[in-house]
């Protein structure tokens, strides 16, 4: 359907603002409030806008769903002691799974939108402040009386945690009626992605929404405690990632052959399973196939964190998966990313691209 200067001349500035006000559109366009409603309204009618926050048919996304919180990381100087004050470096960021996915993703060049929860607090409006400079965050919402989700970590000298604290009480209201009340938004995915940091009832809506909208949906683990909110019946889910530990948390067994847990996984008709072993590397497959990917080891004094290497891998994986690539060669990249983030000091390696994993593959493949 044609539009006219006007119409095209709006969708433009609501792309680039979707809470503009009608006031302010009215003044970039030299229009009267009044021609602005009736403009949008038409908009509205011919399906081009589907609502206010005004979100644009013609936008696609990778929606990310799930955890966004204030990360605090120790890294002790020496052997922790307990009882006594240890000395530390400190570092605040901001993570949490599906942040952490979406920021990775955002930094391969794709087009993300970031659907969570924050609290209506200073952390809460930082940490969507900044992340409005990568992707989309008029899904995510501000609660008021609640906290920011946040988590801290204590790590030794070589980068793996000696323990961690989350105050996530705030995901709770990531439930089913949430994801309804954002169905639209859904609607304008390409492909989902939700960490378990959502209910239970949540991710049955989205597989629910995956179905009826054909958009493939992704499950990324969080914890073995968190894999009580992953459902019995995943039929039709086209990727789950988790690690071993995940695995036998879910399936409440003490069972340590990663190809044995992801055969059960496979016959629940999921399309493609991985099981993470940390530096045992990766089991992958299909209901034709298992296959296992040697991690990129680097050597312990580059190892500067270890924090976000998992998220690392699932966002590398993904995107390899969305620009049609092979399972194998996105398994690869999700290897090579892992690798990455740990040789640097913050969850999400500021320095990515594709091109630089790319790179780095070719390095370990010429070996």
């Amino acid at each position: 359907m044609k539009l006219n200067d006007n119409e095209q001349k709006v969708l433009h500035i609501l792309k680039e603002d979707p809470y503009i006000s009608q006031k302010k559109l009215a003044d970039l366009l030299n229009l009267s409030r009044p021609a602005v409603a009736n403009l949008i309204s038409g908009l509205q009618d011919k399906g081009y806008i589907l609502g206010k926050p005004y979100v644009l048919r013609e936008e696609r996304y990778i929606t990310c769903i799930g955890g966004a919180n204030y990360d605090r990381t120790f890294k002790l100087e020496d052997d922790l002691i307990l009882g006594t004050s240890n000395p530390v470096l400190s570092q605040t960021s901001f993570g949490g799974v599906i942040r952490n996915v979406a920021e990775n993703l955002a930094r391969l060049d794709q087009n993300v939108s970031l659907m969570s929860i924050v609290g209506n607090d200073t952390l809460g409006q930082e940490l969507i402040a900044k992340q409005k400079k990568l992707m989309e965050v008029f899904a995510t919402d501000y609660l008021d009386h609640e906290t920011t989700g946040s988590y801290y970590s204590i790590i030794d000298q070589k980068g793996n945690m000696t323990v961690g604290f989350a105050d996530m009480s705030i995901n709770q209201h990531m439930s089913r009626s949430w994801i309804l009340e954002h169905k639209r938004h859904i609607h304008l995915s390409s492909y989902i992605v939700t960490d378990l940091n959502v209910s239970k009832d949540a991710i049955e809506s989205l597989l629910e929404v995956s179905k009826s909208e054909k958009i493939p949906l992704a499950i990324v683990g969080v914890s073995g405690p968190k894999m009580k909110h992953l459902p019995e019946d995943l039929d039709g889910l086209d990727l789950l990632i988790c690690n071993l530990d995940e695995a036998q948390a879910y399936f409440k067994t003490k069972e340590d052959d990663p190809k044995i847990l992801l055969q059960k996984f496979l016959e629940k008709n999921i399309s493609k399973v991985v099981i993470t072993v940390g530096t045992k590397g990766s089991y992958y497959g299909t209901k034709n196939q298992i296959n296992h990917q040697n991690a990129y080891m680097i050597p312990d004094h580059e190892v500067v964190d270890v924090t976000g290497a998992g998220d690392a891998f699932s966002s590398a994986l993904i995107y390899g998966l969305v620009t049609n690539h092979s399972f194998d060669e996105s398994i690869k990249y999700a290897a090579i990313n892992s690798s990455l983030t740990i040789q640097s000091n913050h969850s999400v390696n500021p320095k990515l691209s594709i091109n630089l994993i790319k790179k780095e593959l070719k390095k370990y493949e010429n070996i």
